[in-house]
């Protein structure tokens, strides 16, 4: 007779292959690898069942992510025929960003796979998107995967929509400095936040002599404020060839 853990156990499986088969469109192959798969789905007080396949979940990360890049990069290669490499590699960094993957992973509603809905946070939707397609490539190969993975391109993205977004505004500040010739500075300050003495922030200091722009932006890291700071001059930049 199974003990009242493993039949629990095996309940939350059974709910969560029902779960996943809606998500991918196929029932797996593999379920008894759900656990190692899915090791945020299960119940909290599975302490053991945590630690155990927390490994296992990274690895499948670090399977999925190699994965998505490559058929997301196939994806574009046959979608875009115009676009250069770079062009192709800025867009392809937007979708498989983590941000991005937050997203589509709320649009194919992977919230359904959380048995306990306090588990959900932004980035472990993120991270078990990754590990599904670790997942999948391992359950019915490359070729099945590709199909999901394109499925979720052609219905959830949009590359059009992607092109004309600022994936870093730091970036744009100095690609449009360059082509257009204008000397920019950056100064990046480590300091510590007023009201709370024990956190470390970083301010950093945007000026662009030539178009009279100076800008500052506050983060927990020097590349965040630096990003901020680019921000704030973006809109200015964008405010001033409005005018003209």
């Amino acid at each position: 007779m199974l003990s009242d853990n493993n039949s629990n156990n095996e309940k939350f499986s059974s709910i969560l292959v029902k779960r996943l088969s809606k998500i991918l469109g196929f029932k797996p192959r593999n379920t008894n690898f759900l656990k190692e798969v899915l090791i945020y789905s299960f119940p909290a007080k599975d302490i053991n069942h945590k630690k155990m396949n927390s490994i296992h979940f990274q690895r499948l990360e670090f399977l999925g992510d190699a994965v998505l890049n490559t058929i997301v990069s196939h994806f574009l290669y046959e979608q875009l025929p115009e676009k250069k490499e770079g062009e192709l590699t800025q867009i392809r960094s937007k979708i498989v960003c983590r941000k991005n993957l937050n997203e589509l992973s709320k649009k194919l509603i992977l919230t359904d796979l959380f048995l306990e809905k306090n588990l959900i946070s932004d980035n472990i939707l993120g991270n078990t998107l990754e590990v599904l397609i670790g997942f999948i490539y391992l359950d019915i190969g490359y070729e099945g995967c590709k199909h999901f993975i394109n499925k979720i391109m052609q219905t959830h993205v949009s590359i059009e929509k992607l092109q004309n977004e600022i994936s870093s505004y730091k970036v744009w500040i100095i690609e449009w400095a360059q082509k257009n010739k204008i000397i920019i500075n950056f100064k990046t300050f480590l300091e510590k936040e007023y009201k709370n003495k024990n956190k470390v922030t970083y301010l950093s200091k945007l000026k662009i002599t030539e178009h009279k722009i100076k800008t500052e932006g506050r983060g927990p890291s020097k590349k965040k404020s630096e990003e901020m700071a680019s921000k704030e001059a973006y809109i200015l930049i964008k405010e001033s060839n409005k005018k003209k």
